[in-house]
């Protein structure tokens, strides 16, 4: 395949406000995390129950999400920075390691058989760029293949705004055209121990949005040589290609087997550690949560009882069954995660931990926040808040975690019926069950990489369908679903009395 498209630069269908807030919320892990479950759950749910139930409820609500926020996204990541900055100290200390890495065990594979190729580091980075390639739509696009003359290039409006530490970088995009510049500047990094960690950022940033210009690919790409893939988000093999090649590869100071086989025991204490601690504090949350509540009002139970608030309130028969419909929703939960993973047991469950980056992500976030959801489960008061814990979150599991924006993917869909411009595919198919999980949104960049006329036309369309789904999981698990177990706990209260 030879990837051809215009030779003209052009500035704009990245630069637009809606367009860089939508593709951020998209891409930056700690914005699509943390601020979309804050703008779409916490701040809906909490001010609808604090106006339709009770001030008391309102503020539970707000301490559950906006804990499980942090829980679900960002605990499991920081544990595994502390446990890794420990390990990196205690484990073998005679080998030193960069505890800040975020290697997996298939790029420590791959990137290992592709140094010991050549031991030079030009070499190193010609091999990993000459075996990258990426999904486009249901093509594969290979670096080999691109045609550099006639790349329709994407220069974004920041990128002349860069105060760079080193002079030497000022406008350095304009020269990464290249396959060949685009070597020396990964090499540079890789070799230049002095280089400032912003400096070092930002042309890793404008490397990958090159890359992903002229291949068309930036979400789903792969290393995959003698047999061995290393697939992930271009963005971390790029990381990860320059990390081990700086910390490991040419560290005249580090035994290369050594390293790698320390940074393979950390990572499962890692993994491990951070992890199990991650799941601890899910499980405890909601335990917590109550005693604040009983705390704050000096009473027991449901917050989200009717009568709550009330001096005089009804007695509740006890429910004998209660634990035992608690261990059944967890175990529930537990079957949930296992089936989403696609594991039959604690070992293959165990072998599929494994961290990317800061931000808990893929395997990791389904564990902890399961053990979040069961915590909660356990914690139910009555079976009033069981029932309307099992609604709110078998729902907002499924929707966040299996269904992969289904919304924004369905507003896609009718704008683009023959699913040719917004998709990329896993492989060909037919049915729910593909288009579930076999078919994905490209990126901005992605789609503003096949050229300015196709941007124009399509750019707007990703944009809708993004905002849709957005606005989806505000109005729906935000607004509709809190809604819904008020109304139907009204509705059983009324019948009881």
């Amino acid at each position: 395949m030879n990837l051809r498209v215009n030779n003209i630069s052009f500035k704009g269908p990245l630069d637009g406000m809606l367009t860089t807030a939508l593709r951020t919320c998209d891409t930056n892990e700690v914005v699509n995390a943390v601020g979309l479950d804050i703008g779409a759950m916490v701040i809906p749910r909490t001010y609808y129950d604090t106006k339709a139930r009770n001030k008391y409820a309102g503020g539970e609500t707000f301490f559950r999400e906006i804990s499980g926020t942090f829980i679900n996204c960002l605990s499991a990541g920081l544990l595994a920075q502390l446990i890794s900055k420990y390990a990196a100290k205690t484990v073998e200390p005679e080998t030193k390691i960069n505890s800040k890495s975020w290697y997996t065990n298939d790029s420590l594979k791959v990137l290992q058989a592709v140094w010991n190729k050549g031991k030079n580091t030009e070499e190193y980075v010609k091999t990993v760029l000459e075996n990258l390639s990426g999904r486009d739509g249901y093509n594969i696009n290979k670096f080999n293949d691109i045609n550099w003359k006639n790349v329709e290039w994407i220069d974004e409006k920041q990128w002349d705004k860069i105060e760079w530490k080193d002079n030497k970088y000022k406008n350095i995009h304009h020269n990464l055209k290249t396959k060949e510049n685009i070597t020396k500047a990964l090499t540079e990094i890789i070799e230049n121990k002095n280089i400032h960690n912003n400096d070092r950022k930002n042309l890793l940033t404008i490397i990958e949005a090159r890359i992903t210009n002229a291949l068309k690919a930036g979400r789903q790409t792969e290393v995959n040589t003698d047999g061995n893939k290393f697939e992930a988000v271009l963005s971390n093999i790029l990381r990860d290609t320059c990390d081990m090649g700086r910390d490991i590869f040419t560290n005249s100071n580090v035994d290369t087997k050594k390293a790698i086989e320390k940074i393979t025991k950390v990572n499962k204490i890692k993994a491990f550690g951070a992890i199990g601690g991650a799941c601890l504090l899910g499980l405890t949350n909601q335990f917590i949560n109550r005693k604040i509540t009983e705390k704050r009002t000096g009473k027991k139970g449901f917050v989200g009882d009717v009568d709550f608030c009330e001096e005089i309130r009804n007695e509740h028969k006890k429910d004998n069954m209660l634990i035992f419909k608690k261990i059944g929703a967890s175990i529930l939960m537990a079957g949930m995660v296992f089936s989403v993973m696609k594991v039959k047991n604690l070992k293959e469950f165990a072998k599929k931990l494994e961290f990317t980056g800061p931000i808990t992500s893929g395997n990791a976030i389904k564990t902890v926040y399961a053990a979040n959801i069961i915590g909660r489960f356990m914690a139910a008061d009555n079976g009033t808040e069981l029932r309307e814990s099992m609604t709110r979150d078998y729902l907002g599991f499924l929707n966040w975690l299996v269904f992969g924006g289904f919304a924004a993917k369905g507003v896609a869909n009718l704008l683009d019926r023959k699913g040719k411009d917004l998709f990329n595919y896993t492989k060909k198919g037919k049915g729910l069950k593909h288009w579930l999980n076999e078919m994905s949104l490209k990126t901005h960049n992605e789609v503003a990489a096949k050229g300015k006329a196709f941007a124009k036309k399509n750019i707007w369309k990703l944009n809708l369908a993004h905002a849709s789904g957005i606005a989806y999981s505000a109005i729906t698990l935000g607004v509709l679903l809190p809604m819904l177990n008020a109304k139907v706990t009204e509705r059983k209260s009324r019948d009881k009395g």
